[in-house]
């Protein structure tokens, strides 16, 4: 596989293992939503065994650039949640 494949895959697999928990933070940023502490937990411990199997299958598969793949991975789960966390800022500081 090029470089190129391995880097937008992992990108999109790391957006990818985002949605769980950025399901339930989208519905706290609504003032009428109910989001309990279990569902944000199981929602974290999804993301993490999500995001965990694929850099393991990532590896055992090509270990040559399992490094590309893990960088551009952990690059779209940070740049994710960043964009997240200027909105849920932003929400807080409009309600105050």
């Amino acid at each position: 596989m090029g470089d190129a494949i391995v880097v937008a895959l992992g990108a999109l697999i790391g957006v990818l293992g985002s949605f769980p928990p950025a399901v339930l933070f989208e519905g706290a940023l609504r003032r009428s939503a109910h989001v309990n502490l279990a569902a944000g937990i199981v929602s974290i411990a999804i993301s993490f065994l999500t995001l965990l199997a694929a850099l393991f299958i990532g590896y055992v598969l090509n270990p040559d650039v399992f490094e590309a793949f893990a960088v551009a991975l952990v690059a779209s789960f940070l740049a994710f949640w960043g964009v997240e966390a200027v909105r849920g800022w932003r929400a807080a500081n409009d309600r105050a």
